[in-house]
């Protein structure tokens, strides 16, 4: 997975994001997702204490469109200096952002301990490396490794490793016999890198999963279409499956950071003022109208439709959001408190 992702060649060797590429996330959706955004990260600046610069990081920042749209509402808003580090690994996706008066980085881990820090990861986790295991007659597991054959991939089962079984035995109950479940060792160590950077600050994820078990439909995207088969024609497709958040608040909090809540991106979203933005686009598109500008008042309902995809809670509305903090940081009140992570109707 890793090599058919990012190895030369690979899937994010050139950035694969975009409405001309494969796939779309919410920022290319309409840049009300980054205003509302900015709502989120000024309140947690507010709650930093207002530090000048405000140390603002991305992880798998892409081709640029969320930093692009956050700098240009940062310089709008007149708000606080801000020193923006993006982290990418496709080396296409950071030919662009240099473009951008960002610093660029190829792995979190290469930057130094940061302070006073805002950083978010935008559907990153679901996209690093995982492993798939499957319980047996006997009562253990064996992952489901990959074997070459004349004409392409199969899978194969393959002994698991230590590391993988114990891994797998923290995620949950023994795996009845065919049973399959993701191993998420790339979004684990994600957590790590975060945690041991993360000085003073929150980190924001956000992604598909639930809160209490990873998905184990794994599966691909090319050309905005969804794949069944990830071995065929492997560098040429998206590979993903949903996170475990809640494992991952665990690892989080394991490591010394703080789980202050996770909610959907529908929720997020309303809670830092989506509905009255989508009104008062809704008032203008309505004064267009009566001034007779019936093209201008179009291009501002076709805006709202767009938006509202953001929101839908069959799409793109139904990514959660988890916030991780350090310990001496309150929690916002846009997002769900900690208890979420234990059940509750977030799935």
């Amino acid at each position: 997975m890793d090599l058919a992702l990012y190895g030369p060649g690979g899937f994010y060797d050139r950035a694969p994001v975009g409405r001309e590429r494969h796939f779309v996330t919410s920022p290319h959706v309409h840049p009300v997702f980054a205003e509302l955004l900015l709502h989120a990260v000024l309140d947690l600046w507010e709650r930093l204490g207002r530090p000048e610069p405000l140390a603002l990081v991305e992880v798998g920042a892409g081709d640029g469109t969320l930093a692009a749209d956050l700098l240009r509402l940062f310089g709008e808003r007149q708000g606080p200096a801000v020193d923006y580090l993006a982290v990418e690994r496709s080396p296409g996706a950071r030919a662009r952002l240099a473009e951008l008066p960002v610093r660029v980085t190829e792995r979190l881990g290469d930057a130094a301990p940061i302070t006073a820090t805002v950083m978010f990861a935008n559907e990153l986790l679901d996209n690093l490396p995982f492993r798939r295991i499957r319980g047996t007659r006997e009562g253990g597991v064996v992952e489901i490794g990959i074997g070459a054959v004349p004409d392409g991939f199969i899978e194969a089962d393959i002994p698991c490793d230590g590391e993988i079984a114990e891994l797998a035995a923290e995620q949950g109950p023994a795996l009845d016999p065919g049973q399959e479940a993701i191993v998420p060792i790339g979004a684990l160590r994600f957590v790590d890198d975060l945690a041991a950077t993360l000085r003073r600050g929150y980190a924001l994820l956000i992604d598909y999963g639930s809160a209490r078990t990873a998905s184990t439909d794994v599966h691909g995207y090319r050309d905005h279409r969804v794949l069944a088969d990830v071995l065929r024609d492997p560098g040429s497709a998206d590979i993903t499956a949903g996170v475990d958040l809640g494992a991952m608040a665990r690892r989080a909090e394991a490591r010394g950071l703080r789980s202050l809540g996770l909610t959907t991106q529908r929720d997020a979203l309303l809670a830092l003022g989506f509905a009255e933005w989508n009104e008062s686009q809704r008032a203008r598109q309505g004064g267009l109208l009566a001034e007779g500008e019936g093209g201008r008042a179009t291009r501002v309902w076709e805006g709202r439709s767009r938006a509202s995809l953001l929101v839908d809670p069959g799409g793109l509305g139904r990514l959660k959001w988890l916030l991780l903090a350090t310990e001496d940081l309150p929690a916002p009140d846009w997002i769900q408190p900690p208890a979420g992570l234990a059940g509750g109707p977030i799935d």
